[in-house]
């Protein structure tokens, strides 16, 4: 009975202390984060004479690695031909980005511009963000170029505010000094716009435009003019060239109107139809991205800083 009475409590001991063993486990790692890629270039239209933009890829964060990021060329220009670019850019460890120059080839021959898609084809080391892609135009300057003005934004319901409506910057928010008209050059030329006019749907019935550019106004490739109805227009806006309406107002209607732009010569050069957008947006409707989107309400564009307009810059504040 003795023996058998140490038997069960030597087996009590080992169970006991088999019980009070743990393991050791390893806490969890936490998993890399992955940067994501975005594509942009600095011009999206460059002359045949030897014009060019930058090609940026950018991360999202640092990378303790290099990221490799390989292009895909397509559109109506032909690669190595009328252009040449690097088709793989390296972004070093512990850099956000990198860039690359892409060059336009001069030649002789009357084929119009050109067209030239850049998309991400692959990238090592981390993922596209969404799906990138940027678009050139290589301007033929072998045949005589059109005028490449287009309106980028367009303010015709101030808001209610002066935090909110005062685009001009003066401090006042009023109905009619506050609109404005963004023009910009996309071309790789200087545009004069000496005695260009601009008109709503009631001045242009009368002929009696609400402004006339006055001479000397050289808007540069790339850059936009700012016309306001009036007030007293106060900030950089950019750097962006920046007038006030020689009739005192631009009088943009809320419930539809549309913005005919002619040169010193009297010919239609552009015109807008606002009529299809929301009556009372307190906003202005911008293009996004900035030249080559659709037209939006402002405050849409980045919902984390719902801004109510841009005048002189891109969506984002930045200059041109």
């Amino acid at each position: 009975m003795k023996n058998l009475t140490i038997y069960f409590s030597i087996i009590f001991l080992v169970l006991f202390f088999n019980a009070c063993k743990t393991e050791d486990v390893e806490p969890e790692k936490p998993k890399p984060i992955i940067p994501g890629v975005t594509l942009s270039v600095t011009n999206t239209t460059i002359s045949e004479n030897n014009g060019t933009s930058i090609i940026k890829v950018e991360l999202s964060s640092v990378s303790s690695t290099d990221v490799e990021v390989k292009l895909a060329y397509s559109g109506t220009a032909t690669y190595n031909k009328n252009y040449s670019s690097n088709s793989t850019i390296i972004i070093p460890a512990g850099s956000l980005s990198n860039t690359t120059t892409l060059l336009a080839n001069q030649d002789t021959i009357k084929d119009g511009n050109k067209t030239i898609v850049i998309d991400i084809d692959s990238v090592k080391n981390s993922n596209e963000s969404g799906i990138q892609t940027a678009t050139i135009t290589i301007e033929d300057d072998d045949i005589p170029a059109p005028i490449s003005l287009i309106i980028n934004e367009v303010l015709y319901d101030p808001g209610a505010t002066v935090a909110d409506g005062d685009a001009n910057g003066d401090g006042i928010r009023d109905a009619n000094q506050d609109e404005f008209i963004e023009l910009y050059n996309n071309s790789s030329k200087p545009i004069d716009l000496s005695g260009f006019k601009i008109f709503d749907a009631t001045a242009l019935l009368s002929d009696s435009a609400k402004h006339i550019i006055p001479n000397g106004t050289i808007l540069q490739p790339n850059k936009v003019l700012v016309i306001f109805g009036g007030g007293t227009p106060t900030g950089t806006f950019g750097n962006a060239i920046v007038q006030k309406a020689s009739a005192g107002d631009l009088n943009l209607t809320n419930a539809g109107d549309v913005i005919t732009i002619k040169d010193s010569s009297n010919n239609v050069v552009l015109t807008l139809d606002i009529e299809p957008w929301s009556n009372n947006p307190d906003e202005a409707y911008s293009r996004n991205p900035d030249v080559t989107g659709d037209f939006v309400q402002h405050a849409s564009i980045d919902p984390s800083k719902p801004l109510k307009f841009s005048p002189g810059t891109k969506v984002n504040g930045s200059p041109f």
